[in-house]
This record gives structure tokens, C-alpha cells and sequence, in this order.
């Protein structure tokens, strides 16, 4: 598939972009080089290799929750502009 001017002058249409004719000519070579370029991936030989998403493999790593008390409670609840039975007190933004 190449790209051409009147495809990239479409794309600009459907995106509500307007791009002069200095741009354009330049997206459409940069365009048609990106097509080029994924069309010449297909020609790579990969029988025999399996699908991934990933070129690594991925493991979550977990870390055990832990209660920790704080000390100066009074403190850290100065900072707060609205406090409620030891707690931050913050706007609702959820209503029935």
C-alpha cells in the first residue's frame, strides 16, 4: 500500500486538521515511509515463532500490606483543612 497526497488530504479531513502544501507533501513521504517500513516486516521469516506481546517475559511482583501506626497522628491531621473523628474530611463526589 502507498500513501499519497489525496489519502493524507482525507485523513486531514476526517481529523479536522488543515495542513499547508509544504506539510503535506511532507506527511505523505513520512506517511508512505512508515508503510513501507511495516510492509517490508512482513516478508521476515518467522515459522516457528510463537506469538508474544512481549519481547520479555512479565511477572507481577507483590509486596505483603502492612498496617503501620502512625505516631503523631495530631500532627499529620494539622495539615488538613477539614478533620472528622481523627480522619480526612473531603468533599463528596459521588451522589445518589
Amino acid at each position: 500500500m502507498t500513501i499519497d497526497k489525496k489519502t493524507v488530504e482525507h485523513l486531514a479531513k476526517l481529523s479536522r486538521l488543515r495542513f499547508s502544501d509544504n506539510e503535506l507533501v511532507s506527511f505523505t513521504k513520512s506517511l508512505d515511509d512508515i508503510f513501507q517500513y511495516a510492509n517490508s516486516l512482513q516478508k521476515v521469516n518467522t515459522d516457528g515463532i510463537s506469538p508474544s506481546a512481549h519481547a520479555i517475559p512479565l511477572q507481577n511482583v507483590f509486596k505483603e500490606d502492612e498496617v503501620i501506626t502512625y505516631k503523631d497522628i495530631d500532627k499529620l491531621l494539622d495539615n488538613c483543612a477539614d478533620v472528622e473523628n481523627h480522619c480526612f474530611k473531603v468533599p463528596r463526589i459521588l451522589t445518589n
